[in-house]
């Protein structure tokens, strides 16, 4: 009886221990799940590698007692760890080919349970990498901080950020055919459809600020076919390629479009950095249909073979708040001109110069002219008609490569390729026009009749560049080289007299900041102007009325000694360059010193009426005034091609139809107050 007893009072407290474990249980602490966290690999990535490393943690307000794994549904399979609050995990998995997925499951003593489970695919094949680089015009100052989408079958596949200098990559991609797009705060949309990898590994993408900072930043879509009905993509043309671009209206974009540009294996866009003699591209302004058009002639010179060859189509179309749709097309096109069975000579007379502009390129039409003179090599200018363009386009200090060549031989080329080499020896293309010949080969290497503008976003100051010019038709004639060492950008202070200062002299001396050594240069131009703030007249200078004043400190490559300086420039007075300073008494004897330099200083000072321009003997007592930089960039001569200029950094120049185009605004203005 006594054993009985002793049996049943133990059953009844196993009973009750049962019991108030179960209501500790149901207690809510006790109903939290643990937290788990998977930070590597991330959900929806693709892998080239079948081994992969996951790493993560689990959390829980008392402690984690268990973690186990699974893959794609598969049994559960223990982790060895120590149970505490906080656990961290890293364990590695195989994975099968295709996708997978990766289930990791943490347990407190309760057994809750938390779960995380991740998407990923294991493809051989993704081991290609997509760079590129997100820049405000074609050749334009680079935008950083942008969002940047990557697209494959409408479903995105990574997600990055361009960095400080507009850099991007993607990484472990697989084959196929992509769309990119970016978006950022005050910048417009802009989408890029048709990248395919492997075979493009880096693009070059194009973001312009928004025009309405409140309107919608989606880029317009289109619809490109060969006449509204026929598809385009992937079809044989032989010499004309028929196309036709409509807006899709149904889809979000803002009216009225702006342009829409349609060009063959150059990237549209802007009509001077892709500007060539022969070669041009269609633009369609203020439309959402082209209606029925085609490529022929010089729009497809230089592309296509007798036997067919694949190209891209290239479709840019803006609309009004600057959104911005790119589209690639591929297609096969025959081109049947004869010069392509042409036995073609050398190209000669090429010349490369590297700019480098503070404000960004843009693509508006060109107007109003003006007059500037340029130094093309030591001791040499040419004065010529430039063009000011009336629009801003957004900051940011960008650099291009202008290649210029003549072709005087009588068998015309079939297409000029035109080459670039950092070593002078491995070579890679980086353009084609179409080939042509020309009688002309001018002194002048920007009068020469062919060129072509190199605006790769890898193109960086400092470095020397090597560029030849390929004539091609049944044979192949390369060019001797030119080479460039693009300049980084260049900024000129004013100094004195100060911003806002007063009782000026009625006869001042202005004094400006020349910081050519310190950017590699050899020489800098200025032009400067001086007007009264009342009438708004020019009361001095335009310099040397229009022309400029070339200021250059002794450097190795322009012939002066270390510390010594020469100040010259064309007068119109007496047609002809005139040394005003040569302190080395290199260029004249007698040692000139109308223009006081400074070399340990950095600064050169331009006398009042030093040029006898001034509309005045001296200025008005007790009137203000304003004084700027109207022209100022450096330079750097190539000795090794006769002391050519070949690279230009250029702070401020009128927007120009010439080699250089910049525009006007962001120049400093001091104002100043003669005294008695």
């Amino acid at each position: 009886m006594r054993l009985w007893r002793n049996q049943l009072l133990k059953n009844v407290g196993l009973l009750l221990l049962t019991l108030l474990l179960g209501l500790s249980a149901c207690t809510p602490q006790d109903t939290l799940r643990p937290t788990v966290t998977i930070s590597q690999p991330q959900d929806g990535t693709t892998v080239n590698a079948s081994l992969v490393t996951v790493q993560g943690n689990a959390q829980d307000n008392i402690r984690v007692a268990r973690i186990t794994y699974q893959i794609n549904g598969g049994s559960e399979q223990a982790l060895n760890i120590t149970p505490a609050p906080r656990v961290d995990f890293q364990f590695s998995v195989t994975l099968q080919e295709g996708q997978n997925t990766i289930t990791v499951n943490a347990y407190d003593p309760s057994g809750n349970k938390g779960t995380k489970t991740v998407s990923i695919t294991y493809n051989p094949q993704a081991i290609h990498t997509l760079s590129g680089t997100l820049v405000s015009e074609y050749a334009g100052g680079p935008v950083a901080g942008s969002t940047l989408k990557l697209y494959k079958e409408g479903n995105l596949v990574a997600t990055t950020q361009s960095g400080a200098d507009g850099s991007f990559t993607f990484d472990t991609l697989p084959p196929g055919v992509y769309r990119l797009e970016a978006q950022k705060p005050g910048m417009a949309g802009s989408a890029l459809e048709g990248i395919r990898v492997p075979e493009m590994p880096s693009v070059t993408l194009i973001q312009r600020r928004a025009f309405d900072t409140s309107a919608s930043t989606t880029p317009p879509t289109l619809v490109i076919t060969q006449d509204g009905t026929q598809p385009i993509e992937g079809e044989t043309f032989t010499n004309t390629i028929p196309f036709r671009v409509q807006v899709d209206t149904t889809k979000d974009y803002v009216r009225p479009m702006r342009y829409i540009y349609v060009a063959l294996g150059r990237t549209p866009g802007s009509a001077f950095v892709v500007n060539s003699p022969t070669w041009t591209r269609r633009i369609f302004t203020d439309t959402e249909d082209t209606g029925n058009q085609s490529l022929a002639g010089s729009n497809v010179a230089g592309f296509g073979s007798q036997t067919g060859e694949t190209v891209y189509l290239e479709v840019v179309a803006y609309d009004f708040n600057e959104n911005r749709s790119h589209y690639l097309i591929p297609i096969t096109f025959i081109n049947t001109a004869s010069s392509q069975n042409n036995t073609v000579s050398t190209p000669t007379g090429v010349a490369a110069t590297a700019i480098t502009l503070t404000q960004a390129v843009g693509f508006y039409d060109l107007k109003a002219p003006a007059r500037l003179t340029v130094p093309l090599a030591k001791g040499k200018a040419e004065t010529g008609e430039l063009t000011l363009d009336p629009q801003a386009v957004p900051a940011g200090s960008n650099l291009y490569v202008e290649v210029r060549w003549c072709y005087t031989a009588t068998a015309v080329p079939f297409a000029f390729d035109i080459e670039r080499s950092t070593d002078g020896t491995n070579w890679m293309r980086v353009g084609t026009v179409g080939g042509a010949r020309s009688s002309s080969c001018p002194t002048n290497p920007f009068n020469r009749p062919f060129y072509f503008r190199d605006a790769s976003p890898d193109l960086t100051p400092g470095q020397t560049y090597h560029y030849r010019v390929v004539a091609r038709g049944a044979n192949r004639a390369e060019s001797v080289a030119s080479s460039t060492t693009p300049l980084p950008p260049f900024f000129a202070p004013l100094l004195s007299p100060p911003d806002e200062s007063t009782g000026v002299s009625l006869t001042p001396d202005f004094t400006i900041g020349h910081p050519q050594l310190s950017i590699g240069a050899d020489g800098a131009a200025y032009n400067l102007v001086l007007w009264d703030t009342l009438t708004g007249d020019s009361v001095a200078w335009q310099t040397l009325a229009g022309y400029s004043l070339m200021v250059e400190f002794g450097t190795q490559d322009n012939g002066i000694p270390d510390g010594e300086a020469v100040v010259y420039g064309f007068h119109p007075g007496v047609e002809d360059l005139v040394v005003f300073t040569d302190t080395a008494g290199l260029l004249n004897p007698t040692r000139p010193n109308v223009v006081p330099v400074n070399v340990s200083q950095g600064t050169f000072t331009v006398p009042y009426n030093f040029d006898g321009f001034a509309q005045l003997p001296q200025l008005q007592t007790l009137r203000t005034y304003a004084w700027q930089l109207y022209v100022s960039y450096a330079y750097k001569y190539n000795p090794q091609e006769g002391y050519r200029i070949s690279a230009y950094s250029v702070q401020t120049w009128p927007s120009s139809t010439s080699f250089i185009r910049i525009t006007r605004p962001g120049t400093q203005v001091f104002d100043f107050t003669t005294g008695q």
